[in-house]
């Protein structure tokens, strides 16, 4: 369906214009990319080692197990790679979890919504989700992302590598297994209305990501005396 390929196009060249990609533009050193790519572990690691296994365990239809099994089966082990590459690079301390820095609520919300695509909503939905925009976005994150790495003087290993050869591809994944139709019709409306669901939560979590010059910004929450014991 090209029409959906095109929406999913203009979606993504809007948030390519949004607050990370000005915020990135002006990075000019290593400690200003700081915040973003131990909130980026967050991403990597709810999308590979939750979100495309449990989609692959769950779906009952042949066809869409064996896309769904081919996604996960890629992209195993993409969040141990950045893990390491954060070590290396001393964003993360040698003894120190990824867990210590809390993800911003747009973090979890867009993780939230994929976990409900995979458990209450159609291979469709999914498809659109998982394929057509989450896969989109990571493109358009690592086509840009790469060259201020390197601008800054940070080696790009194979975790950012696979994902500038890859993601592309898992754009169009499964797209031809979903129901055809126009984009004007009933189930059309419905396809769009996801993909600009999951454009929305993509843009507010980079947003997020954009002030993020240091992971100490985000605070944990105070709760009152009270409620604590609760």
């Amino acid at each position: 369906m090209q029409w959906l390929l095109d929406l999913a196009q203009e979606y993504r060249n809007n948030l390519r214009s949004g607050l990370f990609y000005k915020a990135l533009g002006g990075a000019t050193t290593p400690a200003d990319i700081r915040g973003w790519v131990r909130q980026l572990y967050y991403q990597s690691h709810n999308f590979t080692s939750l979100t495309l296994p449990l989609r692959h365990a769950m779906c009952r239809e042949p066809q869409f197990k064996a896309c769904f099994a081919k996604h996960a089966m890629e992209e195993d082990n993409h969040f141990q790679q950045l893990v390491d590459w954060m070590r290396q690079q001393e964003f993360l301390k040698p003894d120190e979890s990824p867990l210590t820095v809390p993800a911003t609520q747009e973090t979890l919300a867009l993780k939230a919504y994929c976990l409900r695509s995979i458990l209450c909503e159609s291979n469709a939905h999914q498809i659109i989700t998982m394929n057509l925009i989450s896969e989109g976005v990571s493109y358009d994150f690592f086509s840009a992302v790469i060259p201020k790495l390197k601008e800054l003087g940070l080696p790009v290993g194979r975790y950012w590598q696979i994902h500038s050869e890859v993601d592309l591809h898992h754009l169009a994944m499964g797209l031809d297994l979903i129901e055809q139709c126009e984009k004007d019709s009933a189930r059309g409306m419905v396809y769009a209305r996801i993909a600009w669901e999951v454009a929305t939560l993509y843009g507010q979590m980079l947003d997020s990501w954009s002030g993020l010059s240091s992971p100490g910004k985000i605070e944990p929450p105070v709760f009152a005396p009270e409620l604590s014991r609760c």
